[in-house]
């Protein structure tokens, strides 16, 4: 499998060789890197493909949730909350009403 494109995030290519390296013994090299990348852009880009490229993947499952998928939504809602006008991952603190005189 050929390394990291510029268009994947770190996250979605860990994944992407997770999947290549648990099928490409029983699929062989060149389809294990066309599935996984069907796997991949199915989950993460919402890419749709013929009914039998998605049976081929169906039973890999969804995405794994561990360090890199945390850390991944955390950086999905900052750049939302960029987005929106917001300070990301500030709690917002409350102002102390002062008074001079």
């Amino acid at each position: 499998m050929e390394g990291e494109k510029p268009w994947d995030s770190t996250y979605q290519y860990q994944c992407k060789k997770k999947m290549f390296e648990k099928y490409k013994e029983e699929l062989g090299e060149s389809r294990a890197v066309a599935l996984s990348n069907v796997w991949a852009n199915y989950h993460f880009l919402g890419c749709s493909y013929p009914p039998e490229a998605l049976e081929a993947v169906k039973s890999w499952g969804p995405p794994p949730r561990d360090r890199m998928y945390e850390e991944k939504m955390r950086e999905l809602k900052d750049r939302e909350a960029v987005m929106a006008g917001d300070k990301p991952n500030q709690q917002k603190k409350k102002q102390k009403l002062r008074i001079h005189m």
